[in-house]
């Protein structure tokens, strides 16, 4: 009987040794795979950052337009409809007066 329980412990050793060696031996690749030349993941950029930074306005000149033209009428009318949820909540919407175009 000693010799059962011996090659079972013999076949369990090589099953272990097969699946844990190489999840050890693997297990440094990880950090080599990771490895950087660099301390964060966006370094080496300095100079896009320089030219960003040293931007006086880096906003174009129409984001300060706060004269946006509209309908308030028309706006009113959109606005409570959708809070009803009735399409027929504010009559009929004015059309928006578009100009011909140029010809």
């Amino acid at each position: 009987m000693p010799s059962k329980k011996s090659s079972s412990n013999k076949v369990r050793l090589a099953i272990s040794a097969t699946l844990v060696l190489p999840a050890i031996s693997l297990g440094g690749c990880v950090d080599y795979m990771e490895h950087r030349d660099t301390i964060t993941l966006s370094a080496g950029e300095a100079q896009a950052w320089n030219r960003t930074v040293h931007t006086s306005d880096p906003w174009p000149p129409y984001v300060m337009n706060t004269q946006i033209p509209g309908d308030g009428q028309r706006t009113a009318v959109v606005m409570r409809r959708y809070s009803t949820g009735d399409a027929e909540a504010g009559g009929a919407a004015p059309s928006p007066s578009v100009p011909a175009a140029p010809q």
